[in-house]
C-alpha cells in the first residue's frame, strides 16, 4: 500500500504521529511531503515562541520505522575503477534490483561521491545499472610493527520504505527541518474554568527512513543552525520515551543532518 501525506508543517503537540512501530516496521510505502514557505514561520500556542518553517515540531510521539534491511552502511572490499559496472562489498547484503546507493569519495572531490542504482546482487557483489563515472580506492598495508593503514570507500544504503521529502527545489537550499524539544504553556481547562500550566516534551523513534531535502542553509550572522534534525533540551535518557536514530539516509540536504 503506498500512502503520501502532504503539509506545509507538521505540529505533534502532545499527541503522536506514527508510521511503523519499532517492533512491527511499516511495510507500505509512505511519502511525507513538506509543502510549506521558506517565508511562513511557525508559532507555538499562546505566545510560547516560534518553530521556523518548514518544521515537523515534535512535541509529543513521532515514530518512523521502515522495512529493516540487513545493511545498511558497509565498505568496499577491493577498488572500484572508473568505468566498471560492478562493486564488491565487504559483506553480503540484502539489496535489490532498483534500489539506490550512494559511494563515497576517496579524493579530494566532494563531487565525486556518485548515486548509483542497483542491477543486480549476489552476496556481497552488487550490478550497476552504469558504469561508474570515478574510482574509489581501497588501499590496505600492513607494517613490519604491526600498524595497519586502511582506508577504502563506503557504499551507503538509500532506498527505504519510509521517507520525508521536501517539495521545494534543491536551488532554493531551504528544505524541512525536524525539531524534536519542549515548551510549556497555558491550557484553558473546561472543567475547572482555570488556566493551567502545561509542559509538552518530543521523542522520536526513527529507524529504516529516508530523508530527502533535509536541512535549512541561512547565511546570516546569528541565526540558529538549522539542521535537518534539531534534539534539544530533552534531558537525560528515558526508556519509557526514547529518543535515536537508526539506519536511515539523509539524502541531498542543504545543511547538516
Amino acid at each position: 500500500m503506498n500512502n503520501i501525506l502532504n503539509a506545509e508543517s507538521i505540529f505533534i503537540n502532545g499527541g503522536r504521529l506514527i508510521a511503523g512501530w519499532p517492533n512491527n516496521p511499516l511495510t507500505g510505502n509512505v511519502d511525507i511531503v513538506i509543502t510549506g514557505s521558506s517565508s511562513t514561520n511557525v508559532l507555538l500556542p499562546n505566545d510560547a515562541g516560534s518553530m521556523g518553517p518548514k518544521v515537523i515540531g515534535v512535541f509529543g510521539g513521532l515514530d518512523l520505522n521502515g522495512i529493516p534491511r540487513n545493511v545498511s552502511w558497509t565498505r568496499l572490499s577491493t577498488t572500484a575503477s572508473a568505468g566498471q559496472t560492478q562493486i564488491t562489498l565487504t559483506q553480503p547484503v540484502d539489496w535489490v534490483a532498483g534500489d539506490e546507493i550512494v559511494l563515497t569519495t576517496t579524493d579530494t572531490r566532494i563531487d565525486h561521491t556518485e548515486r548509483c542504482t542497483i542491477a543486480n546482487v549476489s552476496g556481497a557483489i552488487v550490478t550497476l545499472t552504469r558504469p561508474l563515472t570515478y574510482s574509489h580506492i581501497v588501499i590496505h598495508n600492513a607494517f613490519p610493527n604491526g600498524e595497519i593503514f586502511h582506508v577504502a570507500g563506503a557504499g551507503g544504503f538509500l532506498s527505504l520504505n519510509v521517507r520525508f521529502i521536501n517539495r521545494s527545489t534543491a536551488s532554493e537550499r531551504f528544505g524541512f527541518r525536524i525539531l524534536v524539544t519542549d515548551y510549556e504553556t497555558n491550557v484553558w481547562n473546561e472543567g475547572s474554568s482555570e488556566w493551567l500550566r502545561t509542559y509538552y516534551k518530543g521523542y522520536a523513534r526513527i529507524s529504516n527512513t529516508q530523508f530527502i531535502g533535509f536541512g535549512q542553509f541561512v547565511d546570516a550572522p546569528n541565526e540558529d543552525k538549522r539542521e535537518g534534525v534539531h534534539i534539544y533540551n530533552l534531558g537525560d535518557y528515558s526508556a519509557t520515551r526514547p529518543t535515536y536514530i537508526d539506519s536511515s539516509s539523509f539524502d541531498s540536504g542543504s545543511y547538516s543532518a
